[in-house]
């Protein structure tokens, strides 16, 4: 009995030691009895109690382990169940602890000792040996119904509680389903290829998967019919190199190194010598290596793999050289056997010749850098005026001679010959343009005749054979079965089939260019200068070197389609906004206040950017409208007013005209900017000035759509590519060494090697003992680490010389000590010299101990001068000690960069190509702004440091459009300004938009869950969130989505069979996690301590607090217990069931209240069935939990609706509809009451504002009562205080009584605290929003410890760098207000020019906004820059500092740079792009889409795409009218194509006449030509949509939401322009209204285009996450626009506040929050908030001031900034990323899902359902598969082996004579001979199970649902179900084909039955026939037979599949129909025969 193991409790029976043969032996044991019938003894199982994990599935402790976990041996009893999912690593790698899941257990059974026993047992470790063995027996599988269930008995005392609550409970009725389920289960889990679970113990060495549209599940299917037909099949003879692997070990992908999962060799450790002469180290010695020679807390991870290295006692021998051959005749006239061409083909193909041709390009590059680096004359490359142009001019010569001899050599662009050759297939230009794909879509619409006569020859020629190519392709021949090896060329391609070769080509043709245009100096006279650059774009070559980045760009190339289609969409939406500005803003920014001298009209002067729309009149003060440049005045005054004496004057465009909405180009230029989010919300307050404050929608939607929505999906693409790449090239066994740079490779061999050296021999005992000591003492070390560095963070600007000293003495005496301790370490690791050295941590602390102490001991003798504080650095960087002493951060640290080699590349790469930039950047612009503008525009490209610079801050996008706009204000010509602005946002989208945020994918890359991971913790993630929540979901839903069903989705339908099986599927699923061991160890684990709720700490604390002072509120008490669900499997004599319970330990709770019955008085008054109480618990839900009356507990049943009940409790929902209607009174009122307001109003203390508050105030606490009341306040079973909610909801009523009640104390005056309180009234949304609660619950709290490592990262980069720019610029950033002194003559007063006159000023000597003077202030100035604001000012500062109180040089010092660009790019990459990564992976653990795989990920997204579909509606052509039947085909089908051509054709021309709008006066009244031809084209449109409702019917036509979208459109449009040519320019509102309905026709083409299409389509999918998350966001704005208005409503205005950047009012207060989102001067702002006296003025009588506050100031907007920017925003992009990854959906190997194959599904079933009704018949689903091609044609024939195509090829028909047919049979034969047999069977078998399944899904509803169906079909055709489907969908997809192989297996045994009784019946004939007398007449026994056929109560025969292609109408009906008519047929030829047998006379006699 002991050795017997069950499945279920397997896991949790006592340890016993079993060799292999004894496990066996027991499994035949039960075999054995299972078959003699004897009886098994059983053990009972247990009870499993399972509770909710943790919400952080996944944190940093989980990741890794510390190191002595690491260095554990494995365990010999550990069974191998529990390694199941462990990776294929020794135990000793960092960071793969399993993931938890946590099981409590309690066993029952029928005795005390069996208990004991079991209780026991669930402690150790449980070897799961028979189990394991026990599931690989594929004879589970048919195992009897009978043996599945025991007889045991279960003691009542251990079961669960009698109240527990029964969730879901499986009765022996369903327990055949439900084991079958089970087993199914693991079955598939066991199986080493085919596993829903990942087995990481397994061989990874398969090869690829096809790529065919069939593949995956059929593979499965393949293999089973193979391994049958084995034994039937003789062996195929296999390659000796066919299976050898190339795979070195320890592969990495994508720069995450993964260790080898092979066994730790006992043998000793040799080095040896392979055969090609390499040395290698095997990985077997290197894993064990790892772990004995490095510290167990050394740095970070290193990447383990292989490096070959030469031997170096070999001399190397002459290397082979495959013979050369080219291919076809290049240049159409050079053979490949020409002597010449082949000559220059080798030249080129040397290596030699390489090596120098990049030798030659780093020359001109660097003498580019020369020429550019300070230039005397700006004439580059043809002015011959610098020794360096004669030198480039030759270089120039030998590169266009190289690319003139590669022409030759390979040939310009035609490279078909050599496809031919290697048997390739060749894409024509004509393809890879989509020319071929619009030939085919045309003809197949239009007919081949008509476009043929269109189309050129040759593309009807190349389409005819690319189709006739596809159609004989087969996926079921042998030979496209067979795998074959990728081919690579040994010649180049054609010189134009590289992308470096045609930028070689564009740079020399342009040289030349360029050359013949400087002729006489043309070029320079007509500023013709885009060609200089061009010339130079050959240096960006240097790049596409072995630099290590290798690896990113090909991650790349696996976006590249989804960034065309993004980048597609982005330029789409750009055009839209360019359009849209235009027609509302064009003439807004030439208006500009100009002040007239009331004296001298001639004197005049215009401010600086103080634009406007009106003037107030010098003698009335009227608003005066602006005037035009020719002195008329405009209609209306608007927006800024100028003042008295100045006059709003509509001139010129700012920056030389070049900013503006005037045009498209400029119109888009600006949208760029917002697209940028940086400087966007200048432009925004200028229109705002200009026009109105709703100008600032405009920009509000642009950043939704284009930066937060298109933008990020940029993001998104690189994220998801990244993932898809690192994954492929797992499969792919992608080594390190082909990713990284020969340095590196080199390195990492040498240090394997030193790994190696290490290993081999051990420290001797001192050392040992020594180094244990060292261990205990090294905190000391780390102390005087942080001695020191506290020491360096009190020095200030005001620190005296002996200080100083004082602070350079303690460095060098902690200096001396720190070395020391090097000194030692170096001692103690003198016996193992290598064991030193493989420290990297330790030779890193070595050299910057010896740097350390030389520094310190110059700087305490000052022979260094400031150069010490500048190599403080040293010191500096021994904080990382410290850093990694502390466990969290060192983890952190670790996980971050994991990919840290990686980063390290990418940044190497960043520098370099933006050095290459900035030399073509500088060749270009250099000279274009005057060196006398470098005070007012530091950076702009004047040399080429100073063009580094710019290109940098470019990238940073802080104060970017500075650099633009100058660039383009001093341009000579409008084209060298479009040129400049077009390279300038090249390298914006470049350098930021791509390479910056390839660092957020390469982070969040490395902090991903590992792929074979994923499969157990979504397990774990589905029992602890998803399926409780959907237990919820079923039954119950908020009041929002109740009125909805009821109203407005009338045909939304309750299934109780998907909750049913869905409840099944859940305790499945807690079955499969129970019979995991790691899984079940998780859950007993978490038994001991559930953490996950957000209040737990506090019950916890309380707890504790309450057995010390035995208080009985919450010691002991039950009601504070979390509820346990109950797993249950019980053994009865008669059967087994299995029981999913809630347990809330009622039976406890009702003991407790009778011990303690005024635990349940409210109040301690109102009992529980008190009738007020009664009330006021009918009117609000309970706060947690349920509602008891001592007696029984009451549900909470307030959500809770069915399908005929949607309002249960009408009371509650009239309640809370009430209290929202109040809340949303309150916000408002305190929106408008704002301190602005009751001074212009004069709000007296007792006005309608206290009256009104004093309602609300008492409606919110009638509120309070009436739920403290109902659930009691704090003592009681759900008390009030008990929901965090409701906590929220009595601090808002008690800051609105504060407030209330200071009020009245002090007649209104109240503080800038009690003033602010007011602002909580707006958390109140969050509590009547279940939505709100989630989201912000998900940010605030599941994401906080996230978030909360991030900001140590941040912390731990941020110190250092404090403290060195401290050291570096303590004192040094001062100025004087005059500029011509320093410090010391900074005193008495200077004239300065303001406006045009000259004032005197007071000398002062001040730190700019951000400087270095004392630690506090270092701080935050970088932690202001860290947002990148105000960093461009400080870099500008610090280069022209020179000293301490000296004068300061314009960028006089430009080595200052260094530490602000290291420290700036160091922000970008580990702050900004971190927390985007943290919340970015902490939201994908939170909902659960961080645990799927990759094809999961990519079913999910073409989910999305399947659910948007809908079925067509074909109206009934037999029944239309002719005219109609003509508007249908003309209108609807477009099938003439002269007129859908001419549709088009007005369409563009529409947009184009958008795009052609630009800037005129606004006093001409003259019609223009667009607005003429805008009306002929609404004409052609409505004409269009007239006729649509014609030819389709107008009920049709309004049943589509789209239709009815176009008709109001072009209708209203229609309108609108009729009346618009009527009215004047002066109905401002209308026209725009007008222009606005013509920009929206520009909508029309989204749905032509299928990329548009599928985006919206995807939008509309994933609105509702979005739409809550701007929810959430908004209440944020709510509560911080309503304080801020509040505290500093009356703030006076100051240097950085305008009129409309303040918070007078709460919209001036959202749009200023709204910028500050996005980091735009939001601490500049701040910095005009703290104004204080003698700056402003305070009343003491009245309480009022115009002074702010530092302490609200900060407090407020740096909150503000943390929230907003870092986490809503990056909130934003997670969820772009979560929803939106359709990359995922095209990364996949298999075919795409896109609009266009679901239309040619819809297509195909609107033939069929012509209504549109969603449904078909089952007979009509054969016909449906054959009836169309594509993704979701699903049919067994296919290619060549189709009908059509063997007829038409092998076959020839006499047109004269059908019958006569020659058939070639040789070459038909050959190809029959081709079908793969067995892949055929498996198709067979598949499509079987297909329509099986179709009909069995299917079968309650009666008919083929559409949306299932289409659903259903990927799943046989591109996806494979194991590897797409979840835990959920996967248990429910076996549960279905359980059923389906159930009647299939059915289908075969009435068959071979069938088979029985007419061979039964023949034989039986054939004996009656010798016997005369038994004689029975056929008439009768043919009418019995036809009468049993034909009654009801007989069933069905089963119908016979037949596959033939004419007969695809099957279904039981329409069989039993064709039975009975060939019945009767079958009479009637039995009666004939009986006529002619009487004829005949010979009687017909039937014998039986």
């Amino acid at each position: 009995m002991k050795n017997i193991k069950r499945q279920l409790t397997g896991p949790f029976e006592p340890i016993t030691s079993h060799s292999s043969g004894e496990e066996i032996d027991d499994l035949h044991t039960i075999d054995n009895n299972v078959q003699t019938g004897n009886n098994i003894p059983t053990i009972i199982p247990p009870a499993l109690n399972i509770v909710p994990p943790p919400k952080d599935l996944d944190s940093v402790d989980d990741r890794s382990e510390s190191s002595e976990t690491h260095d554990e041996p494995i365990k010999k009893n550990e069974s191998r169940m529990a390694n199941l999912f462990k990776r294929g690593q020794p135990n000793n790698s960092p960071g793969r602890r399993r993931p938890r899941l946590f099981l409590r257990t309690t066993s029952f059974s029928g005795s005390d000792d069996n208990r004991d026993e079991n209780i026991s047992s669930t402690s150790g470790h449980s070897p799961l040996t028979n189990f394991t063995a026990a599931l690989r027996d594929t004879r589970l599988r048919s195992k009897s119904a009978g043996t599945r269930r025991s007889s045991s008995s279960v003691s009542r005392g251990s079961r669960a509680p009698r109240s527990a609550k029964v969730l879901s409970f499986v009765a022996a009725d369903d327990m055949d389903d439900f084991q079958d389920l089970q087993k199914d289960f693991n079955f598939k889990h066991t199986d080493k290829s085919f596993g829903w679970l990942p087995q990481l113990n397994t061989d990874d060495t398969g090869d690829e998967s096809s790529n065919g549209s069939q593949s995956g599940y059929e593979d499965e299917d393949e293999e089973e019919i193979r391994s049958r037909l084995a034994p039937l099949t003789p062996p195929r003879r296999t390659s000796s190199n066919e299976n050898i692997s190339n795979e070195t070990p320890g592969t990495t992908y994508l720069g995450i190194f993964k260790k080898s999962p092979a066994k730790v060799p006992t043998t000793p450790r040799r080095l040896s010598f392979s055969e090609s002469s390499k040395f290698h180290v095997s990985h077997e010695e290197l894993a064990d290596t790892a772990s004995k020679s490095l510290d167990k807390e050394d740095g970070l991870a290193i990447s383990t793999y292989s490096i070959e290295l030469p031997d170096f006692d070999q001399p190397p021998g002459k290397p082979f050289v495959k013979p050369l051959k080219l291919y076809g005749n290049s240049l159409c006239l050079i053979s490949p056997t020409n002597f010449i061409r082949v000559k220059l083909a080798s030249i080129h193909m040397s290596n030699h010749y390489r090596f120098a041709y990049l030798v030659i390009l780093t020359a001109f590059t660097v003498l580019l850098a020369i020429r550019t680096y300070h230039p005397r004359t700006y004439s580059f490359l043809y002015s011959f005026k610098n020794w360096a142009d004669y030198i480039n001019f030759f270089i120039y010569i030998y590169f266009t001679v190289n690319d003139v001899t590669k022409i030759i050599a390979f040939g310009f662009w035609d490279d078909s010959q050599m496809f031919q050759v290697y048997g390739k297939e060749y894409r024509s230009i004509l393809e890879r343009i989509g020319v071929l794909r619009l030939y085919r879509t045309l003809s197949k619409k239009y007919g081949y005749k008509l476009i043929d006569y269109i189309m050129p020859q040759r593309i009807i020629d190349e389409d005819r054979l690319r189709l006739k190519r596809q159609e004989l392709n087969s996926s079921i021949t042998k030979q496209k079965r067979q795998k074959q090896k990728k081919i690579y060329f040994d010649t180049p391609r054609a010189y134009t089939r590289s992308s470096w070769n045609r930028v070689d080509l564009v740079s020399t043709c342009c040289f030349w260019i360029g050359l013949f245009l400087s002729i006489r100096s043309y070029d320079e006279r007509m500023g013709i200068k885009v060609f200089k650059p061009l010339a130079v774009i050959r240096i960006l070559r240097l790049v596409h070197t072995d630099t290590g980045i290798s690896s990113i760009l090909r991650a790349l190339k696996y976006g590249i389609p989804q960034l065309v289609s993004v980048g597609f969409m982005l330029v789409y939406f750009w055009v839209f906004f360019g359009i849209l500005g235009v027609q509302l803003f064009q003439g807004s920014l030439r208006r500009q206040c100009v002040w007239f001298n009331p004296d001298d009209p001639s004197d005049t002067y215009q401010y600086s950017m103080q634009f406007c729309g009106g003037y107030l009149d010098p003698n009335t003060n009227e608003p005066t409208p602006y005037i035009y440049s020719n002195g008329l005045s405009a209609q209306i005054s608007k927006g800024f007013l100028c003042p008295v004496n100045s006059r709003c004057i509509s001139n010129a465009n700012p920056y030389n005209g070049r900013v503006s909405f005037d045009n498209i180009v400029n119109s888009m230029e600006i949208v760029f900017v917002v697209m940028s989010a940086n400087t966007f919300t200048d432009i925004m307050y200028y229109l705002m000035d200009s026009d109105d404050m709703a100008a600032c929608l405009f920009f509000v939607l642009a950043i939704f759509v284009l930066t937060i929505w298109m933008m990020n999906l940029l993001i998104a693409v690189l994220v998801s590519s990244f993932e898809i790449a690192n994954e492929k090239f797992k499969k792919k066994k992608l080594e390190k060494h082909s990713n990284e740079s020969w340095p590196v490779r080199f390195t990492a061999g040498y240090w394997r090697f030193f790994q190696v050296k290490a290993s081999q021999t051990d420290l001797p005992d001192w050392s040992m003992r020594c180094l244990r000591v060292y261990g205990i003492i090294e905190p000391v070390f780390l102390s005087l680490i942080m001695v020191d560095l506290v020491f360096r963070s009190c020095v200030n600007s005001n620190s005296s010389s002996d200080f100083i000293d004082l602070i350079l003495k303690v460095d060098r005496a902690i200096s001396i000590v720190l070395f020391i301790e090097t000194v030692g370490r170096l001692i103690l690791y003198s016996p193992n010299f290598w064991k030193f050295l493989v420290r990297g941590d330790f030779l890193f602390d070595s050299i910057i101990a010896v740097a350390s102490l030389v520094v310190s001991s110059l700087g305490v003798s000052h022979k260094i001068g400031h150069t010490y504080y500048w190599l403080s650095v040293f010191q500096i960087s021994r904080f990382y000690r410290v850093v990694i002493a502390i466990p969290f951060t060192k983890q952190l640290w670790k996980l971050v960069l994991s990919n840290g080699l990686m980063i390290w590349n990418l940044s190497a790469f960043y520098f370099f190509f933006t050095f290459l930039v900035a030399i073509i950047s500088s060749v270009y612009m250099e000279g274009i702004i005057p060196m006398e503008e470098m005070e007012e525009y530091a950076f702009g490209m004047y040399s080429l440091p100073n063009s580094f610079l710019s290109l940098f801050i470019i990238g940073s996008t802080e104060n970017w459009t500075e650099i633009l706009y100058a660039v383009q204000q001093y341009a000579p010509n409008i084209s060298t300004a479009f040129f400049c602005s077009v390279l300038l946002i090249i390298w914006f989208i470049l350098s930021n938009s791509v390479i910056l945020n390839i660092f957020i994918a390469l982070i969040s890359e490395s902090m991903d869950v590992d792929e074979n991971e994923k499969r157990p913790l979504q397990i774990k993630h589905y029992l602890q969130y998803v399926y409780p929540q959907k237990i919820q979901e079923y039954t119950h839903a908020s009041f929002l989505q109740r009125f909805r069903r009821k109203f407005f989705k009338k045909s939304f339908k309750d299934d109780s069979r998907d909750f049913k099986q869905f409840l099944i599927r859940g305790t499945a699923i807690m079955n499969i996690a129970h019979n995991m061991e790691d899984l079940a160890k998780e859950f007993k684990d978490k038994s001991q301590r559930n953490e996950y709720r957000i209040t737990n700490w506090a019950y916890r604390l309380a707890d504790r607090l309450a057995s010390k002072i035995n208080v009985t509120i919450y010691a002991n008490n039950p009601f504070y217990k979390h509820p346990e669900v109950l797993f249950t499997e019980t053994n009865e004599r008669s059967n087994k069931s299995y029981v999913l319970q809630l347990n809330e330990y009622e039976d406890e709770k009702f003991s407790f209240l009778r011990k303690n019955p005024l635990f349940n008085y409210s109040y301690f008054i109102f009992p529980p069935r008190h009738r007020f109480r009664r009330f006021c618990q009918r009117l609000v839900p309970p706060s947690i939990g349920k509602r008891t009356d001592g007696i029984r507990f009451y549900e909470d049943d307030t959500d809770l609706y069915s399908k005929r009940r949607y309002f249960r409790r009408w009371e509650r929902d009239i309640f809370v509809l009430i209290y929202a209607l109040a809340t949303l009174l309150l916000i408002v009122t305190s929106c408008y009451v704002t301190p602005l307001y009751r001074m212009k109003h004069n709000i007296q203390t007792y006005d309608w504002p206290l009256f009104l508050d004093s309602s609300l105030v008492s409606v919110f606490t009638v509120e309070f009562i009436v739920k403290t009341i109902a659930d009691g306040f704090v003592y009681s079973p759900n008390a009030y205080v008990r929901n965090p909610w409701n906590i929220i909801d009595f601090v808002v009523l008690i800051s609105m009584w504060i407030y209330f009640i200071v009020f009245l104390k002090n007649d209104g005056n109240l503080s800038r605290l009690f003033r602010g309180l007011s602002a909580l009234r707006a958390l109140r949304c969050l509590t009547i929003s279940n939505t709100a609660r989630q989201t912000f619950n998900l940010i605030m709290f599941d994401g906080m410890k996230r978030i909360g490592g991030a900001a140590l990262i941040c912390l731990s980069l941020l110190f250092p760098f404090t403290v060195w720019g401290l050291g570096v610029f303590n004192g040094r950033l001062g100025v004087c207000n005059d500029g011509n002194y320093g410090m010391e003559m900074c005193f008495n007063e200077y004239t300065n020019n303001v406006f045009q006159f000259d004032v005197m000023m007071p000398r002062v000597y001040s730190n700019p906004y951000l400087y270095f003077d004392s630690f506090a202030s270092s701080f935050r100035s970088l932690y202001e820059i860290i947002s990148l604001e105000g960093w461009v000012d400080l870099l500008q500062n610090l280069m022209n500092s020179t000293g301490v109180g000296t004068i300061p040089s314009l960028l006089g010092n430009s080595n200052n740079a260094v530490f602000l660009v290291l420290f700036n790019f160091l922000s970008m990459v580990f702050i900004l792009n971190l927390f985007v990564s943290f919340i970015i992976n902490n939201h994908a653990k939170t909902n659960g889409s961080a645990y799927y795989t990759i094809e999961e990920k990519s079913w999910l997204e073409s989910k999305k795409l399947l659910t948007q579909a809908t079925p067509r509606v074909i109206p009934n052509l037999l029944e239309m009218s002719r005219f109609r039947r003509f508007c249908y085909f003309l209108a609807v089908e477009k099938k003439y194509f002269y007129y859908a051509s001419f549709l088009q054709v007005v369409l563009y021309l529409h947009i184009i006449m958008l795009l052609a709008i630009s800037y005129f006066d606004k006093y001409y009244n003259e019609t223009r030509y667009n607005d003429a031809y805008f009306m002929f084209s609404l004409t052609v449109f409505l004409f269009q949509e007239l006729v649509y409702v014609i030819g389709e019917g107008l009920g049709l036509y309004i049943s589509q939401f789209w239709n009815v979208v176009r008709f109001c459109v072009v209708a209203i449009s229609f309108i609108l322009s009729i009346i618009g040519l009527q009215l004047p320019h002066s109905y401002v509102w209308f026209h725009n209204f007008d222009d606005f309905f013509h920009l929206v026709i520009f909508l029309f083409v989204i749905p032509q285009n299928n990329t548009l299409s599928e985006l919206l389509e995807t939008a509309m999918a994933s609105l509702p996450p979005i739409l809550s998350l701007t929810y959430t966001w908004g209440i944020l704005f709510l509560v911080y626009g309503m304080a801020l208005n509040q505290i500093f409503g009356m703030t006076r205005l100051g240097a950085n506040t305008t009129g409309n950047i303040n918070f007078r009012t709460v919209i001036k207060a959202f749009i200023v929050l709204f910028r500050c989102s996005f980091g735009e001067g939001w601490n500049y702002i701040m910095d005009d908030l703290t104004i204080a006296a003698p700056y402003c003025f305070s009343d003491s009588v009245r309480s009022t001031t115009d002074c702010g506050s530092t302490v609200y100031a900060y407090i407020l907007l740096m909150s503000w900034n943390i929230l907003s920017m870092y986490i809503f925003l990056n909130m934003f992009i997670s969820l772009i990323i979560t929803n939106f990854s359709y990359v995922y959906r095209r990364g996949s190997s298999h075919s795409v899902i896109n609009r266009g194959e679901i239309r040619k599904f819809s297509d195909a079933w609107a033939n069929l359902d012509t209504d549109g009704v969603g449904e078909l018949e089952f007979s009509y689903l054969p016909k449906l598969m054959h009836s169309f091609d594509g993704t979701f044609s699903f049919k067994i024939w296919e290619g060549s082996l189709t009908i059509r195509n063997l007829v038409d090829n092998y076959m020839t028909v006499n047109p004269h004579d059908p019958y006569d047919v020659e058939v070639n049979l040789v070459d038909l034969n050959n190809e029959l001979s081709k079908i793969d047999k067995v892949r055929i069977i498996a198709r067979r078998l598949k499509y079987r199970r297909f329509i099986q399944e179709v009909h069995y899904t299917n079968a309650h509803r009666g008919a083929i649902k559409f949306g299932k169906l289409l659903q259903s079909i990927p799943l046989y055709t591109v996806y494979n179900p194991r590897e797409c489907l979840g835990i959920d969908e996967y248990v429910r997809y076996l549960y279905n084909m359980g059923k389906v192989d159930k009647y299939l297996d059915n289908e075969r045994n009435v068959d071979v039955l069938d088979m029985v009784v007419t061979r039964w019946k023949y034989i039986t004939k054939r004996k009656q026939e010798d016997n005369p007398f038994k004689i029975i007449d056929d008439k009768e026994s043919e009418q019995e037979l036809l009468v049993k056929e034909n009654s009801e109560s007989m069933p069905l025969r089963t119908p016979h599949l037949n596959f033939g292609v004419d007969n695809f109408l099957w279904s039981p009906k329409l069989e039993s129909v064709s039975q009975n008519t060939h019945s009767k047929n079958t009479e009637e030829e039995r009666a004939s025969q009986n006529v002619s047998s009487k004829s005949g006379k010979l009687p017909h006699r039937t014998i039986l």
